[in-house]
């Protein structure tokens, strides 16, 4: 087996060298190959499991009032909304992707908005969605990985803490480019990389110390930079990115854990343990405790990542020609010399307009009081 993966190597070298195989091989096995290769796509997350588990978050954890575990996805929901206020322009049809129970879409008002479609992955998730007291409001069962918007019909998609359960990435952000508008924005926010990182470290130690290794418990989340490398080579531009933190005490772990489970937020890696065992639990309970603990309780960091991307359009702001620039970095301790001589520069220039434009005034009089038809007609 090892000569056969051997030859195969050297094959495949040969080829991208010389543009032949030589013998044993056919070319078509090796195109074969190499496009299998570039089509492989990213499957880190159950999906059917994370849709149970929304499923039961919405019928609440032993009969509990559901509202009482999205303390987190309405703050930022908010704070979303807040973002969408910011843009001084009217949008028409809007996507709230990933609506969970309203949390953005409740506080659209109709100075901003026509019309939104709530897209949920979860049937009772969307069912129990607040909707906009002001604008006509739509609801759509929609998995994130398969939108069914049509070509250059949204005018703004929004996104707030879904899409760190997408395997596809990149191709749920080229759908959502696909079905924008020229001149039109995607808003939202996701988990970053640093969120529960206590809850994370935590239980890796526990685990190493009671089991001798560990498996995956929190979900693998994005970074700032990899999110602005994913949507500018998707092909959006003007991004803006920038990140939150919110930091939440709890008595222990185990309270955690169990909000966690009701906002939906529970593991659904495909390489995760069926179950935490006691002693396991305990461990992570106590060193949580020691490493990350106060008077209080332990602290859960929640670390967010907002952005916002729009669609290339002719119309938006170039940035300025290379080498058209007027002052060079290095002259950055003598910025306000420069800033004075670039000032007096400039009401130099004024000055000169302004002695054009009174010059103009006096010849247009001149030529007034010279007009023979005016002279005649006195």
């Amino acid at each position: 087996m090892s000569k056969l993966l051997t030859k195969a190597a050297v094959a495949c070298s040969r080829l991208l060298q010389t543009g032949s195989l030589g013998s044993g091989f056919t070319d078509a096995l090796v195109v074969r190959c190499l496009n299998t290769q570039q089509e492989v796509l990213m499957n880190v997350f159950d999906r059917k499991a994370k849709l149970l588990q929304r499923e039961r978050a919405a019928q609440g954890i032993n009969g509990e009032d559901v509202s009482v575990y999205d303390y987190v996805k309405d703050e930022f929901g908010y704070r979303t909304a807040e973002r969408i206020w910011d843009i001084k322009r009217r949008f028409g049809v809007v996507v709230d992707l990933g609506s969970g129970r309203g949390h953005v879409t409740k506080h659209i008002c109709k100075d901003s908005v026509d019309l939104i479609y709530q897209c949920e992955f979860s049937p009772s998730l969307l069912d129990q969605a607040a909707v906009s007291p002001e604008v006509t409001t739509k609801k759509m069962v929609v998995d994130e990985e398969n939108l069914p918007f049509e070509e250059n019909s949204i005018d703004m998609f929004i996104s707030s803490l879904s899409l760190h359960w997408v395997n596809d990435l990149p191709g749920c952000l080229s759908q959502i480019l696909r079905a924008l508008k020229n001149d039109c924005c995607i808003i939202g926010c996701m988990f970053g990389g640093d969120t529960l990182y206590q809850l994370r470290v935590s239980l890796q130690l526990a685990e190493i110390e009671r089991e001798g290794g560990f498996a995956p418990h929190i979900s693998p989340f994005t970074t700032a930079n990899d999110l602005g490398s994913l949507l500018t080579r998707t092909g959006f531009t003007l991004l803006t990115i920038d990140m939150d933190e919110m930091t939440i005490t709890y008595p222990s772990i185990f309270e955690l854990m169990y909000d966690l489970k009701g906002m939906g937020e529970n593991n659904c890696t495909w390489r995760r343990k069926p179950q935490l065992h006691r002693d396991t639990m305990l461990a992570a309970a106590s060193i949580y405790k020691e490493m990350y603990g106060n008077d209080k309780g332990i602290p859960a960091t929640f670390q967010v990542i907002n952005f916002i991307a729009w669609k290339p359009d002719p119309s938006q702001p170039k940035p300025a020609k290379r080498g058209s620039g007027q002052v060079s970095l290095k002259d950055l301790d003598k910025l306000d010399q420069l800033a004075k001589q670039m000032t007096m520069k400039q009401a130099e220039i004024d000055g000169v307009k302004v002695v054009k434009l009174e010059a103009g005034e006096h010849d247009e009089t001149k030529h007034d009081d010279t007009d023979p038809s005016k002279g005649k007609g006195q």
